[in-house]
């Protein structure tokens, strides 16, 4: 990791010095803070964001908010490697219409977010959020440094503003897990105030949350809900994550400390792997996310890749998708998109074991890069008689036409049942013509057909999009027809 960070080249299988390849890394010391030696990097131009948030939701959005904060097995896995990597099992998030923050975790001092991530979560509507975490003895000399003057604060809170905005994320998540000493307390507080005034005056919009950990005294005593030993902390930044082994009634008890004006900013913890948190994690989290919602207060999932650490069956897609479809049934959906045309989506995860282009495969060679996502559809059962009887699933089991993988809908239903699964929930204002193309293959006993439905005000027009099969093989792969419709000022695609 010292050669990746001073941008040595590495040892080929031949003997001779290979070109360095771009990674992620945290910054581990005060002193690389201090010096921002990591902006003169190799690396440093390599893990900038390319795509710039798209969001319709503010954190003044008066409903549950969920935070996602992801901690597997230490970070910087294959997400760390910028230009992606050969392993086609890699983690991945895909239900980005549900997350309104996505937090970057590891236990070094700095965690700054691989661009991977900022520009999937940009492109979805979430922020990203990086790390800045203290912890045990070895924080509590780090915070006597830190704490030690005005100065001091003024610095480290400086530096950590300027590298969110020359990489390109959105504020960070704020973990002091050790004691502090009384007479640091005042500028403590003044950190979390100027790094929060700092970020929202570089970077418009971005959020700087709170970890429930230390109390205004120094002590460390999590508290596991807003009280009046962490407010001081809440009042001075945009919100709270709290500790996840809360009970029952720390939600309401958190959301009327916070008052109607703030209830939201109260992140209740959930821990994905269980550990002494609300409704028992795993995949019975949703219980605790019922919790908070019902309380009128927002969660935080702690740890999501349990399911990929945890290996749990038949395949991390299909756990996946579980895990996440609990979630859906009793949340609100945070982001709506797409946003602006024009709009194309070949479903792309941004990993699988093939690569397709125009319906044929190019390469057999296993790729990541999770900034190669596209905006990936809800794939929500909107009506059907047979609930259930009938899902749809990104897959790289059958061809795709372009990328990795596909929507691959599977089961049956009766001939004269219909089933409804929503793709995509858009927030376009028109005011053109605009013509609407896809590609579908089909066996010659499915019946599939693409649904538009526009909406002008309370008036909704519905267009249905016909596939066709090709009557000898039973097989195709078909460019659907471009149709014009008359301008509307909004639209939702499904």
């Amino acid at each position: 990791m010292q050669n990746a960070a001073m941008g040595k080249g590495r040892q080929g299988v031949d003997g001779r010095l290979q070109p360095a390849l771009p990674e992620s890394y945290p910054l581990k010391t005060l002193d690389e803070l201090e010096e921002l030696s990591y902006l003169d990097s190799f690396h440093f131009p390599f893990n900038k964001s390319s795509v710039p948030l798209k969001r319709t939701a503010t954190r003044t959005s008066q409903r549950p908010r969920l935070l996602v904060c992801h901690d597997m097995q230490g970070g910087y896995q294959d997400d760390r490697w910028v230009q992606g990597s050969p392993n086609s099992d890699t983690y991945s998030i895909w239900h980005w219409h549900l997350i309104d923050i996505f937090v970057y975790f590891s236990h070094s001092l700095v965690t700054l977010p691989p661009p991977c991530w900022v520009n999937t979560a940009h492109r979805h509507g979430a922020q990203v959020l990086g790390t800045f975490i203290t912890e045990w003895d070895a924080g509590e000399a780090l915070c006597r440094r830190l704490l030690a003057s005005k100065e001091s604060v003024f610095l480290y809170a400086s530096r950590l503003a300027k590298l969110a905005e020359v990489l390109g994320f959105d504020g960070w998540l704020i973990n002091i897990e050790n004691k502090v000493e009384k007479d640091h307390i005042n500028n403590l507080l003044e950190f979390v105030r100027l790094l929060t005034k700092l970020m929202h005056d570089t970077v418009p919009g971005s959020t700087v949350i709170w970890y429930d950990s230390v109390t205004k005294y120094g002590t460390l005593s999590w508290q596991n809900c807003l009280n009046e030993l962490n407010k001081c902390f809440f009042d001075l930044c945009d919100g709270i994550f709290t500790n996840y082994t809360w009970k029952e009634g720390h939600p309401k008890k958190s959301a009327a400390i916070a008052g109607d004006t703030r209830r939201y900013d109260v992140y209740m913890g959930i821990d994905v792997f269980g550990r002494n948190t609300f409704g028992g994690g795993g995949f019975k989290s949703n219980v605790g996310l019922i919790a908070a919602r019902d309380a009128g207060v927002s969660a935080a999932l702690f740890a999501p890749g349990w399911v990929y650490e945890t290996k749990q069956s038949p395949s991390f897609v299909s756990a996946q998708n579980r895990w996440w479809g609990l979630l859906a049934e009793c949340w609100p959906i945070a982001q709506q998109y797409p946003l602006d045309l024009p709009f194309f989506s070949n479903f792309n995860q941004g990993f699988w074991k093939q690569y397709f282009v125009n319906g044929s495969e190019i390469s057999k060679t296993p790729w990541s890069n999770i900034s190669c996502q596209n905006l990936q559809p809800l794939l929500r059962i909107e009506s059907g008689p047979l609930r259930g009887a009938l899902k749809g699933e990104i897959s790289g089991e059958c061809p795709a036409y372009s990328g990795g993988a596909c929507i691959k809908f599977s089961g049956s239903i009766d001939a004269e049942s219909q089933c409804l699964i929503a793709l995509y929930q858009a927030n376009v204002e028109i005011d053109t013509a605009f013509d609407v193309s896809y590609t579908v293959r089909s066996n010659n006993c499915s019946s599939l057909s693409l649904l538009i439905r526009v909406s002008k005000g309370d008036s909704v027009n519905h267009f249905i999009l016909d596939t066709k099969e090709d009557e000898e093989s039973g097989k195709s792969w078909e460019i659907g027809r471009n149709l014009c419709f008359v301008p509307l000022e909004q639209t939702e695609a499904f």
